[in-house]
């Protein structure tokens, strides 16, 4: 079994392993940045300012705030839904057609697909 952290974006559920999340932050205090970069939100400020990425087209009420690759970053989400235990074996391969992966498999959640989000995958976006 792990532990997953589980949100919602644009309609669909995902999850990503608890160890890589470290916080849930409001969106009301992204800044958004001149010319940004594909997928990039905007940032929150702090010592040193935290980038957010968007790359689910969420409406974004919300940020995980994730620590991969000696990364931290936020990750807009509409919401964050919970924690679940989630048997590894449950999980099934990524889908297929991702133009940028960042889904490394699926799991089925009493008849819900959920995407299971890779925090190194999304870390490779900044």
């Amino acid at each position: 079994m792990t532990t997953m952290v589980c949100f919602q974006a644009d309609g669909a559920a995902y999850c990503l392993p608890l160890q890589a999340a470290r916080s849930v932050r409001t969106a009301a205090e992204v800044i958004a940045l001149p010319d940004p970069a594909a997928d990039v939100a905007g940032i929150i400020p702090g010592d040193p300012p935290l980038t957010v990425i968007s790359p689910l087209e969420s409406s974004g009420r919300h940020i995980l705030v994730i620590e991969a690759q000696g990364q931290t970053f936020g990750l807009l989400v509409d919401i964050v839904t919970g924690i679940q235990q989630i048997d590894v074996a449950d999980i099934r391969p990524a889908p297929k057609g991702q133009g940028r992966p960042f889904v490394s498999g699926t799991v089925d959640r009493d008849g819900r697909l959920v995407f299971v989000a890779d925090p190194t995958a999304l870390a490779g976006r900044l």
